[in-house]
């Protein structure tokens, strides 16, 4: 992955970078706007002066640098809890005079070119959901010396962005207490991916709060499919059919997969949630309503508008007024208790 600065010629943000700044105090210390001459305006001068960034030219172009405008990158859209977070984060961005640009990309080097096109629209900041984050992170933090940066979500692994987002140790223990605490003595899991090391951390996460919960699993009953009804359905057909027998709950990754699951259950004979209980990683409109045939389902509910708050308020915050340590927030998930796992009295 490139860890190369963006090119061309030198620019507000390479004045701001180099002072460590942001290009809007470049912009009040140059125009005159800002009227007090302490370190931090001396420093902007100086960094003009050494890259040779004419303050006539500075006037008249840092009027055009705040574009009021935001990067929002996500993996996908299809996915349920990429956009509700787009549906949070957009009044987020309204709400303090910005606009959002919307870009999407499922692997590393999309994001990079995405965040690319947006770096040369003049985007005040960017907020995103890392593809690969492992791959990502070097051009992310070379992309926060000039805009500000937000990770969202995903495990961070640097100590040089904004991070908000929630333990998926968390996510694991809320829904592990509750099967525990509703009856279920053993667990399968039905998950989207272990390619990276997101996917990695949800699923250790998983194993280790299964043991601490007393739930107990087996290899056979660990599965990573697509999101899907049709594989849910064809996932845990096959899980009852070749085993004498099957687990008493089923975490699976989105009410797709869950609704699948439901309904081989139902074929199989079993009752939902007598006999086996299901429970969601994360919440949707399809968890909350259930369908036709299928259940509400238990799931974890993300405060996005918590999320969305706190992404906007680092990602808007001038670097002067900010620590040079990365902000760090980590806020709680709420467990939604549905028709999936309790049983009626």
């Amino acid at each position: 992955m490139s860890q190369n600065s963006f090119d061309g010629d030198v620019s507000i943000a390479n004045v701001a970078a180099l002072a460590g700044v942001s290009t809007a105090t470049v912009s009040r210390v140059l125009s005159g706007r800002r009227r007090k001459d302490d370190d931090l305006s001396r420093r902007v001068r100086e960094a003009a002066k050494q890259l040779n960034y004419s303050v006539n030219y500075a006037a008249s172009a840092l009027r055009s640098a705040i574009t009021n405008s935001i990067g929002l990158i996500v993996p996908e859209l299809n996915n349920s809890m990429y956009s509700s977070l787009v549906q949070a984060i957009e009044p987020a961005v309204n709400h303090v005079g910005k606009q959002l640009i919307l870009g999407i990309g499922s692997t590393a080097a999309e994001q990079e070119k995405r965040i690319r096109l947006g770096i040369s629209h003049r985007v005040d900041g960017l907020i995103i959901i890392p593809a690969e984050t492992e791959f990502i992170v070097p051009f992310l933090e070379n992309v926060a010396r000039q805009i500000p940066v937000v990770q969202l979500l995903s495990q961070t692994y640097s100590n040089k962005l904004d991070w908000v987002g929630i333990s998926e140790t968390t996510i694991m223990q809320i829904i592990a207490d509750h099967l525990s605490t509703a009856g279920a003595r053993s667990v399968a899991y039905i998950g989207s991916s272990t390619n990276d090391l997101d996917g990695m951390t949800l699923f250790t996460a998983f194993h280790m709060q299964m043991t601490v919960s007393g739930l107990s699993t087996y290899t056979e009953w660990i599965h990573f499919t697509p999101e899907s009804v049709d594989s849910g359905y064809r996932i845990m057909k096959k899980m009852l059919s070749e085993h004498n027998f099957y687990p008493e709950s089923v975490i699976c990754s989105d009410g797709l997969t869950a609704v699948g699951v439901f309904r081989a259950c139902k074929a199989a004979g079993l009752n939902v949630p007598e006999e086996i209980k299901i429970a969601v990683l994360h919440d949707s409109l399809l968890c909350e309503s259930g369908t036709l045939e299928s259940p509400s389902f238990t799931s974890v509910q993300l405060p996005w508008d918590r999320i969305a708050k706190q992404a906007m308020m680092l990602v808007t915050a001038e670097r002067e007024r900010k620590s040079w340590l990365p902000s760090r927030r980590e806020l709680e998930p709420e467990l939604n208790i549905r028709k999936s796992t309790v049983v009626s009295s």
